[in-house]
């Protein structure tokens, strides 16, 4: 018995490998597939009337000819089959291949008596298949089986053998020579590849080695500095405080080290970017300020010193809005700006210009330094991967990244020298519609108005035309917006009146943003005040103000100016944040998520973050397997990447949603992506929740712990005979008991209307607005704990979201049930 366990595991094993083997393999034969779905169909046709008509032949077949273009038929529509059958498409394009090569050529060759023209279409086909299939074992099992096959179709054909005279012989020797050509060529060539791969290789070990350098030499300057600024340790010495302007250098050291290791961060992407040849994706674009994002870039640059920064200018006057990705725009200004740095020493004469110019055809951004120029002989070359001069050690790969960005956005760069006198660098982006535009501005607004409408907002800020800007730019969310103009008047209005975010200068006379968030997190406005999210925004450097403003107790930060999409979003992010870290903290220890990411750094560095806050995590790569995974082991919480080649988050969730497993369908979800506009196919999907990649990683541990406050632990589950004394989520955060039962009035206010719009939709066939429905009650339960509520919603959200809708009414039914319960038990 045990031995046969032992071989069925051992055939599931071999199962796998070679499933594993065919998926990956299909990668490869895309692009051949793709081609010759455009011939292969025709090809055998055309033979059979070339050499029944042009050419005739002893003998034809019309049935194999034929054959070979009816079996042919399904790789019209491969790009449109399930990811999970891949390896079945790729297997039988290998049988297809056998077919239509070594059966039906050889077969005729046999049949037209080892003619001289079939031993030549012999000859070719061989060629043919080896071009085909490189694999060599595979080659041979399928070459070998296909003239197998077609021998042993002869032989039941005509009744005889072939006999193999020494004619026959020498007709053949022609097709095992082929043969050994086919696989000596395809060798040599492999073996050409990994010999230049390895050069590659070593080159791009020295270049990787030479760019890091500077990142790290930052860092250590960066960590040498904060060292000298930190004050003695003399328990008697207080002479020298560490505070003022000391503390503020010791926060732009720390910025500016930040800034060194993403800018570590990009050139091991662009590294790998470039090894893998992995396209750009346009996923994570979204419309950006030219202006805005120019000018953040050139302040957080880390500058070996002041006299540098003010070598660099910048002319904005003429700002426009482009399609992309800020990083990747980021990485373009940055590595234009090391290279014209790099010259100012032996050029201290030299400045940078950067300059925003709109265009009729193309907007442009003129990146100009008046250093040392390039030779006219080097300049057609500059953006070629690899090629590098004037600087030792380059990569060589930086330009032509910059040039596959640019044509990624859309657009383009092209380079101007004059040698001796300058270079200037040409970033052209093609013109935004306003239709584009306004259509992505009311999808954020849109997303906006759902979270923030009837919410209380609380805008603080000294500059009246800033306060009236901000509450233009929030109008449309249909929130109440109060004003403050200093921290006083703030602390004032927040201990007397709910605010549900604050927005905050963090430079003001008086009493500063920072001062004021200390204070409120301390509680001096009441502890309700104390849990409420802020957002700082302010016209401080961010390198110095992003650290000191969170240290301070806010949840995000905000250059100013922004624009209304990027306010938007980021108070959208930190609405539902716990300014408590220790109380995430806790709801998060112990806790078990599944992780899913094809990008090896974004698991690494997120995985880093959730066992900081003493998380239990599982990662995997792929999305195709979690299913399995979460059959055979209970997890807490789902966080997966919603763009991924094979099977996407989206696709993934929605199979989660409409599993026949309770326990999976109730599985709480996150999405991730770099594109805040993903966030609707998100929430359709089923996600419960969804973050944005350059988000701090502390919203992400928010958002879990928000979804966490609520659901019990499958380990040990918690059964409501009758719903708890108090809700468990509110108190959790710490909320006193009288704002608890303020919070239930008006949730059970917010829904009182709830079961006649549910009953009114269902009759109408209104699935959408029932879904929706389903979806806000869900989530108000989950706030206040009511668990049983919680789970009625999200079963008839998700029968809403599935094909089938049989017992909605039974669930309907069952939800105002539980909602009249939940009202009366706390009326």
């Amino acid at each position: 018995m045990i031995i046969m366990i032992l071989r069925q595991t051992q055939n599931l094993s071999l199962l796998k490998r070679f499933v594993k083997f065919l998926r990956i393999d299909y990668e490869r034969n895309l692009v051949t597939i793709d081609i010759v779905r455009y011939f292969g169909w025709w090809a055998h046709p055309l033979y059979y009337i070339i050499w029944t008509v042009v050419i005739p032949q002893p003998y034809e077949s019309a049935e194999l000819r034929f054959a070979s273009t009816l079996f042919f038929i399904p790789f019209f529509f491969f790009k449109h089959y399930p990811d999970s059958f891949k390896p079945w498409l790729n297997l039988y394009w290998y049988l297809w291949l056998t077919l239509t090569l070594p059966v039906i050529f050889t077969y005729l060759m046999l049949m037209n008596d080892l003619s001289g023209m079939w031993l030549i279409c012999e000859t070719i086909m061989v060629m043919v298949f080896i071009i085909f299939i490189p694999n060599h074992l595979m080659l041979t099992i399928l070459m070998f089986g296909g003239i197998a096959v077609a021998y042993w179709g002869y032989v039941q054909k005509t009744g005889v053998h072939l006999a193999l005279t020494t004619e026959i012989v020498t007709y053949l020797l022609p097709l095992p020579m082929a043969l050994l050509l086919g696989l000596l060529s395809i060798w040599t060539t492999k073996k050409g590849e990994l010999t230049l791969k390895e050069k590659i290789l070593h080159s791009l070990a020295g270049s990787i080695a030479h760019e890091m350098r500077n990142p790290l030499g930052q860092i250590r300057n960066c960590l040498n500095g904060i060292q000298n600024l930190l004050p003695k340790r003399y328990h008697e010495d207080t002479s020298e405080p560490c505070n003022g302007s000391r503390l503020d250098r010791i926060y732009e050291l720390v910025g500016h080290g930040q800034m060194a290791v993403k800018r570590g961060v990009q050139i091991i992407d662009m590294v790998l970017g470039e090894i893998r040849e992995k396209p750009i994706s346009p996923e994570s674009f979204t419309y950006l300020s030219a202006g805005r994002v120019t000018a953040n870039a050139l302040d957080e640059y880390g500058y070996e010193s002041e006299q540098d920064r003010r070598r660099v200018h910048l002319d904005t006057q003429e700002t426009f809005t482009f399609h992309g990705n800020e990083t990747l725009f980021v990485f373009v200004l940055f590595n234009l700006l090391k290279n014209a740095l790099f010259y100012f020493r032996t050029h201290p004469e030299s400045e940078i210009t950067v300059r925003l110019e709109k265009g009729a055809e193309h907007n442009r951004i003129f990146f100009r330094d008046t250093g040392p120029g390039i030779p006219s002989e080097t300049l057609p070359h500059i953006f070629d991967n690899f090629y590098t001069t004037g600087k030792k050690g380059g990569t060589g790969l930086g330009l032509a990244y910059c040039k596959r960005v640019m044509q990624s956005f859309g657009g383009a760069i092209h380079c101007d020298s004059v040698e001796g006198k300058f270079t200037e660098f040409i970033l052209s982006f093609p013109i935004v519609s306003d239709k584009a535009f306004k259509g992505f501005t009311d999808r954020i607004v849109s997303l906006g108005r759902n979270d923030f409408a009837g919410k209380r907002l609380l805008v603080v800020d000294d500059a009246p035309l800033y306060r009236t800007t901000l509450k233009a730019f929030l109008s449309p969310l249909e929130a109440e917006i109060d004003e403050a103009a200093d921290g006083g008047e703030a602390l004032e209005l927040l201990a007397a009146r709910h605010y549900d975010l604050v927005v905050m200068d963090l430079n003001m006379p008086k009493m500063n943003g920072y001062e004021t968030v200390e204070r409120i997190r301390r509680g001096e406005a009441g502890s309700e005040a104390a849990m409420t999210p802020v957002v700082a925004h302010s016209s401080e450097p961010a390198a110095i103000a992003r650290n000191m403003s969170e240290n301070a107790g806010m949840q995000a930060f905000l250059a100013k100016p922004c624009s209304q999409t990027k306010l938007i979003t980021t108070l959208r992010a930190a609405l539902h944040t716990l300014p408590d870290a220790h109380l995430a903290s806790g709801l998060l220890a112990g806790r078990s998520v599944l992780l899913v990411d094809d990008s090896a750094l974004n698991r690494d560095l997120l995985a880093m973050n959730f066992r900081d806050s003493k998380m239990d995590v599982t990662v995997s790569e792929n999305a195709e397997e979690i299913i399995g995974i979460l059959r055979e082991k209970c997890f807490d919480i789902l966080v997966t990447d919603i763009r991924m080649p094979g099977m996407d988050g989206l696709t993934l969730t929605r199979r989660i949603r409409s599993s026949d497993d309770p326990r999976l369908r109730r599985l709480p979800i996150i999405g991730i992506s770099g594109a805040a506009e993903e966030e609707e196919a998100a929430r359709k999907s089923g996600m419960d929740e969804f973050c944005v990649k350059t988000d701090s990683p502390a919203l992400l541990l928010s958002a879990i712990a928000r979804l966490l406050a609520s659901p019990p632990s499958e380990s040990s589950p918690v059964k409501f005979e009758t719903p708890p004394d108090r809700p468990v989520t509110i108190s959790s955060y710490g909320l006193s008991e009288e704002k608890t039962d303020d919070l239930i009035g008006v949730f059970i206010e917010e829904f009182r209307e709830t079961p006649t719009s549910m009953h009114k939709a269902f009759v109408a066939g209104d699935t959408d607005s029932l879904l929706a429905e389903a979806h806000k009650l869900k989530g108000g339960a989950a706030m206040l704990g009511a668990e049983e509520l919680r789970i009625a919603a999200e079963e008839l959200e998700t029968a809403c979201r599935s094909i089938h809708s049989d017992g909605l009414a039974e669930l309907v039914e069952k939800v105002n049930e539980r909602l009249t319960a939940f009202s009366q038990r706390y009326c």
